[in-house]
């Protein structure tokens, strides 16, 4: 299952919601198709009656038997997930534990975790000088062994003298 964003707000008087979506989606939910809504920890499924995406981070959706405004304004808060693949998210937390090494100053540390941040992600890498962020740009990684844990990286020069 893929998390598409957070329901912010009713919008109109015909139970829609607003969902401000996180990482984008390919594509609208199509009428009639599954989505779930997470109440309470737990995956509900809701049918989709409409769906439209006004703006690359809003989607405006409705479903099956949700008639008013009133109906849907429970569901504020919640996240919306669809039916797919792994998560990106989960795939990144996947490579805490790899070893990250640079190709041109002989770095090696260990990832932590993988933060997502606005237009970047990072891997919180410990090393013998201490705990550093790595951005995991496309641009920087040389290579990734799954079956071994290792990220090969060509750093900027200075970034891991960044803290000193």
């Amino acid at each position: 299952m893929k998390t598409v964003g957070r329901i912010t707000k009713t919008y109109g008087y015909e139970g829609a919601v607003v969902v401000r979506m996180q990482g984008g989606i390919r594509g609208e939910p199509e009428q009639g198709e599954p989505v779930f809504v997470v109440k309470d920890g737990i995956p509900v499924p809701f049918f989709v009656r409409e769906a439209y995406c006004p703006a690359p981070d809003t989607l405006i959706i409705s479903f099956d038997d949700y008639l008013t405004a009133e109906s849907v304004v429970s569901l504020k808060g919640c996240d919306l997930i669809i039916p797919g693949e792994k998560e990106e998210s989960d795939e990144l937390q996947d490579l805490a534990g790899f070893t990250l090494t640079d190709s041109g100053s002989g770095f090696s540390g260990r990832v932590i975790s993988v933060k997502r941040n606005p237009g970047q992600l990072l891997a919180e890498v410990a090393s013998p000088a201490g705990v550093i962020l790595v951005p995991l740009h496309p641009d920087l990684i040389i290579s990734v062994d799954r079956r071994r844990k290792i990220i090969e990286m060509s750093f900027p020069e200075g970034l891991t003298s960044l803290n000193d």
